[in-house]
């Protein structure tokens, strides 16, 4: 059946982005990296992990000036807070914890480490994941984001309650021009940006 021309046929409007918890380990005594990078110039310990994404509204228009927060436990599982106990050493080339602002087009990019899993009680272990807020001009977001195939997402209570938990994980690719490194895309969608 042939469209007449003069019918406007409307987008599907974009779903936001699940809530999150904040979680345990919001940074308190950090300073945010503010240059995007966590790595100290590639010096951390683990896999580097390339990050971007873009904010968008509902209305798949997007967010310039955004700000973008993620904070995350280091290759080893650990996160520099004073109330994490888990015995896994701290990296001093890690900083778990960045702010940046969406450009004109609505973009982030970090360079991070792929996170571990860690402890998160007698057994149960939470799985990779990196949390993010995000502050846009009309509303803000928590929520966090996982990775493809780990074993402890289908066990991870805050992952399993998520509506949509697909939304929360991406996949990881190989960055051809920077041996062992990863590279991932995490869209956010606020309701009105």
């Amino acid at each position: 059946m042939a469209v007449a021309e003069d019918v406007i046929v409307a987008p599907t409007p974009l779903l936001r982005t699940p809530d999150q918890i904040l979680g345990p380990f919001y940074p308190v005594q950090e300073e945010p990296v503010l240059t995007g990078d966590l790595t100290r110039s590639g010096r951390a310990q683990g896999t580097v992990l390339h990050l971007s994404g873009r904010v968008l509204t509902g209305a798949g228009e997007l967010v310039a000036g955004a700000r973008v927060e993620i904070w995350q436990a280091n290759a080893a599982g650990r996160y520099a807070h004073p109330n994490d106990s888990n015995p896994t050493p701290l990296d001093p080339n890690f900083d778990g914890f960045a702010i940046t602002t969406t450009d004109a087009d609505g973009r982030y990019r970090f360079k991070t480490v792929v996170p571990a899993a860690y402890p998160a009680g007698p057994g149960r272990m939470r799985p990779p994941h990196i949390h993010f807020k995000v502050i846009g001009k009309r509303e803000q977001l928590v929520t966090q984001m996982y990775f493809v195939g780990h074993e402890w997402n289908d066990r991870d209570p805050w992952l399993q309650s998520a509506r949509r938990k697909d939304a929360l994980i991406v996949a990881l690719h190989d960055v051809p021009d920077e041996p062992g490194a990863k590279a991932t895309t995490f869209d956010i969608v606020l309701a009105y940006g």
